[in-house]
Formats: C-alpha cells, sequence, structure tokens
C-alpha cells in the first residue's frame, strides 16, 4: 500500500498577479525545478531538478533507520527501513513533489507559501508482523495458541492448553516506523507490550480433542470373504487431521489417502494369484488323477469405493464393515502323460521320469524311470518309532558328497555324527545318505534312524548320481 503525507501551507497566501517578462522568466526557471518553499520531511528541497530530489530522496532513505528499544537491558538494535518492511518509492516520491509545478496558482503563491511533502512508503505487513514477533519471543512474552496432538499412546488426541502472551502495541512500534518513513528520518521506537488473548482458546481446543475421538472410536472392517479385517485405533487416529486456518481449529477430517493405503494392504493380502493345475491321464488321454490342484486367481475391485465408503461412514458417526469384491481369473489345466503301468504304483510317473519309491513298511528303497525298476529295491534303515521319517512326495534339493550331521536324540539329547557319505537331501533335514556305521539293514523301529533314509554306502552312491536336484522321492506306508 501507498502513504502520502499531508501538504501543509505556512503564512498568509496572497493573490499575486504575475505579468510581464520577470512573471515569465520566473516560471521558465522553476518549471523543471521544485519550486520555493517546496521541503521533503522537513528538509528543503527548493529549485532543486527532479535528479537531484531523487539522489537527496536514495540518500535519506539509505540512511534512515530505527532504534528498537524494548525496554529489557542490553537489549536494543537499530535496522534499516527494509529490515522492518517499509521501502520509500523515490519516483513515487519525487512525483509528490513536483505536482505543484502543474498549477499555475502553486507557482503564484510558492514565494509566500511553504510546503511539505512527506516521502512516499510501501509497506510489506508481513515482514513487519514478523520482525514483532521476535521481539516478543526474544523477551519471553510470546503466548500460544491451543491446539491438539496425538496423545502419547498414539490411539487417541488430547487437548494442548493456551498460552496467555502479549503483543507489540502497534503505536509504540508500527506508527512509529511509519513515521520515521514518512520523514525520512532516523528515530527510536520505544516498543511497550500489552496483553493478548490466544486466537484458539483451550476450550476450542478441547471441543476438536473430543470429535477427533469420537472419530477414532467407530469400529472400522472389511472382510475378505473368509476373514475380518478390523482397523486399530492407532491406525485410524492417523488418518484423522485437525485443520486450523486463520486461527480457527476446523472439523476433524479423515484422509481419505491414507484410508486408502490400508484397505489396498489388506486387498493385497487377500489377493490370490492363479495356479495352473495338471491332472496326470493315461495313454488314452484319460484323466487318472489331479496331480497339481488348480487355484482361480481373484483381485479386489473396490478398494477405492470401500475407502470413500468408510470416510463417509466415519464423518457420519458411524460404524463401517464391508465386503471385498472380487474379479476373478480362471486358472487353467495341464495334461500329464503317466507312463504305462505306473498309474498303479505309489508314484504316478512320466514316461522317462527318474524317481525313488521309499517303502516304509518293506522297509525297502527302488529306483524306477517311469514304471521300470532300474535298481532295487534295496533294504534299507528309516526312521525309529520315535524319529519317524516324514510320509509324501517331495524333491532331492540338495546334494552332499560328504558332511558331518547333526541333531536332537528322541530324548532331546544331541548327536552328532562325522563324515556321512553321499547325502540325498529331498525334505528339510531328511535325506536318503549312506550308514557306515550300520552293518545291516531292513528294519527299523526302537533301532531306526533320526529320520533319514539310511543305505548301504555303495547303494547311497548310486542314488546320489541318479537323483539328479528335482527328482521325485515319494515315503510311504
Amino acid at each position: 500500500m501507498r502513504t502520502r503525507g499531508k501538504v501543509a501551507l505556512a503564512g498568509t497566501v496572497t493573490a499575486l498577479l504575475v505579468v510581464g517578462g520577470a512573471g515569465t522568466a520566473y516560471a521558465t526557471h522553476f518549471q523543471d525545478r521544485a519550486l520555493p518553499g517546496s521541503t521533503l520531511g522537513g528538509v528543503s528541497v527548493a529549485g532543486m531538478t527532479r535528479d537531484e530530489v531523487a539522489a537527496s530522496v536514495s540518500e535519506r532513505a539509505a540512511r534512515t533507520t530505527v532504534t528498537i528499544d524494548t525496554g529489557t537491558a542490553g537489549d536494543s538494535r537499530t535496522l534499516h527501513l527494509a529490515d522492518l518492511g517499509y521501502a520509500v518509492d523515490v519516483d513515487a516520491t519525487v512525483d509528490a513533489v513536483f505536482s505543484a509545478n502543474e498549477s499555475w496558482s502553486s507557482f503564484a503563491t510558492s514565494l509566500v507559501s511553504s510546503r511539505d511533502v512527506d516521502a512516499v512508503v510501501t509497506t510489506d505487513p508481513a515482514r513487519t508482523a514478523a520482525v514483532a514477533t521476535e521481539l516478543i519471543e526474544q523477551t519471553d512474552r510470546a503466548g500460544s495458541d491451543a491446539g491438539v496432538k496425538l496423545a502419547s499412546d498414539k490411539k487417541s488426541f488430547v487437548a494442548v492448553a493456551a498460552v496467555e502472551g502479549q503483543r507489540v502495541a502497534p503505536e509504540s512500534f508500527q506508527d512509529v516506523i511509519a513515521t520515521s518513513a514518512r520523514d525520512l528520518a532516523p528515530t527510536t521506537a520505544t516498543v511497550t507490550f500489552v496483553d493478548a488473548a490466544p486466537t484458539i482458546t483451550t476450550a476450542d481446543a478441547e471441543r476438536a480433542a473430543r470429535a477427533a475421538n469420537a472419530l477414532v472410536a467407530r469400529k472400522v472392517s472389511v472382510s475378505d470373504g473368509e476373514d475380518q479385517h478390523t482397523a486399530s485405533r492407532t491406525l485410524k487416529a492417523s488418518w484423522v487431521s485437525i485443520p486450523s486456518t486463520d486461527g480457527t481449529l476446523g472439523s476433524p477430517a479423515l484422509d481419505v489417502a491414507k484410508v486408502k493405503a490400508w484397505v489396498s494392504k489388506v486387498a493385497t493380502s487377500a489377493k490370490v494369484e492363479p495356479r495352473a493345475g495338471v491332472r496326470n491321464v493315461d495313454a488314452d488321454g484319460d484323466i487318472l488323477s489331479v496331480y497339481t490342484d488348480a487355484r482361480d486367481g481373484k483381485t479386489v475391485s473396490n478398494v477405492s469405493g470401500l475407502a470413500k465408503a468408510t470416510a463417509a461412514a466415519l464423518a457420519a458417526g458411524r460404524d463401517y464393515k464391508g465386503k471385498f469384491a472380487y474379479d476373478t481369473t480362471p486358472a487353467k489345466w495341464t495334461e500329464r502323460r503317466v507312463a504305462a503301468g505306473a498309474e498303479h504304483l505309489a508314484y504316478p510317473a512320466a514316461e522317462g521320469e527318474k524317481w525313488i519309491d521309499v517303502d516304509l513298511s518293506r522297509h525297502t528303497m527302488t529306483a524306477y524311470v517311469g514304471a521300470r525298476v532300474v535298481y532295487g529295491p534295496v533294504k534299507m534303515v528309516n526312521g525309529s518309532d520315535l524319529k519317524p521319517t516324514v510320509v509324501g512326495t517331495f524333491h532331492v534339493y540338495i546334494k552332499r558328497e560328504l558332511q558331518t550331521m547333526r541333531g536332537s536324540n528322541a530324548d532331546g539329547s544331541k548327536y552328532e555324527t562325522p563324515d556321512v557319505p553321499w547325502i540325498s537331501y529331498f525334505h528339510n533335514g531328511f535325506a536318503l545318505h549312506g550308514a557306515p556305521w550300520r552293518s545291516s539293514f531292513g528294519y527299523a523301529g526302537s533301532r531306526g534312524s533320526h529320520g533319514c533314509i539310511n543305505l548301504p554306502v555303495p547303494v547311497a552312491k548310486w542314488v546320489f548320481d541318479f537323483a539328479t536336484i528335482g527328482t521325485t522321492v515319494t515315503t510311504h506306508h
């Protein structure tokens, strides 16, 4: 904004009749110069050209400072106008000085009158207010508005009480600076402080906290069709914000994006990838059995809708219970042709497929290719009654030529067996391996192994060479 001072006329104004050559010469001389009696902030600029007045204004503006005294010992500082949010508009000030030159009556009266012009000033209220705030803070007079924050348990909101404080009295600060700027004269502002009531009261904050806690208290859950997923109080509290605009606390609001992020996370856990199924078929293509179950895929399709519905329900003061809707991707099936005769074996192997049969009841191991026996049956020792061998269909996943094997006995004590040869692991710690410490094979019971399949060392070596990684191992009774 611009501030312009008053125009003062001093002395008695006498109507003059300027005629002849003298009047014309006077007018011509002062046409581009400040008229007699012209002063700027009390300092004469009469007879100066526009450039001279501009130079004077610039020089005086640069020298104009305000010394601020807060009344606290040692707390005094001197600042330039720009530091305080004030600037002198040199061009506009020069225009104000020379505005009288546009009137013949001003020419006529200038010899018997004076005319004082104020500097034209522009202001930055935000900067001036910032300096005032600094003064308050540096003198420990600052108060604070009440507010709302998350409680230490992160599950609820509590009010933060307002603190009474003070503000700078305008007449002792802003008004003094404005006068100094208009007069282009250094001065001292002896600042005084007055009590200032908080804009946001403690009662305001308590009301907002109660409203926020009412939102957090509402129950929110979504169902994936099997399980119910419920949002915790901590999570719901993270969704809530309390806006503050122009010194007023608004109503608590829900961040829909955060609600959607939670729904999306739950939806991701509920997502099911499609899994292709495999069916065993005979040479004629007739289905014998299911080798691998198929599973349809499903993806949640209403994440955004659930998030918006949740926010709307809580804003209306209601609990919310939603349910996922899914887009389904049908699973595909492939066929696996079983070798002729293998459909009656423990494992329906494909033609040419290597596999190992472990019969836990007969205590034998037999190697097959498809339905054809290529080695065995060979007597072996499987797990004891207290440490039985796992039952099922597995695959060799790692092999070791020699290793120290460690584990626990049935009574919980530990064992360690060094230099175990030709180990083919097929499930966790279960393996086919050589047992050089045994002199006979073909039994289990109380004298069985710790769960592994113990084989004569030459047999274990043959199995090690035969069973590549991925070879099927079937254990059964």
